[in-house]
């Protein structure tokens, strides 16, 4: 068990100069994959969005002749689903580049 004594003897020891470092060494192990699990997350997030709205527009093409309010809803969901989908790639692309680092 440690106790408050020698926490203190070691921490006059550690000075900024030894942090410093062992930051400059630690972070990258640390920082880079969270950065690839955080452009995952967001990168599924995306490709849900998209796979809901590209539905909604495949729905609102085959009502295309037979509802009035089909195209309308066909250029919105598109419009909203093919920059998500976009998005989606790009963020898994990124994630990949980081990882490659």
């Amino acid at each position: 068990m440690i106790n408050l004594g020698q926490v203190r003897r070691f921490a006059r020891h550690v000075n900024a100069d030894h942090a410093r470092k062992f930051s400059e060494h630690m972070m990258p192990h640390v920082v880079r994959p969270a950065q690839v699990i955080w452009n995952q997350v967001v990168g599924l997030i995306f490709l849900v969005l998209a796979v809901g709205a590209l539905s909604k527009s495949y729905n609102a093409y085959r009502a295309l002749g037979s509802e009035p309010n089909s195209g309308f809803q066909l250029f919105i969901s598109l419009l909203f689903g093919v920059p998500m989908l976009c998005f989606g790639v790009a963020s898994f692309m990124r994630a990949r580049r980081i990882s490659r680092r």
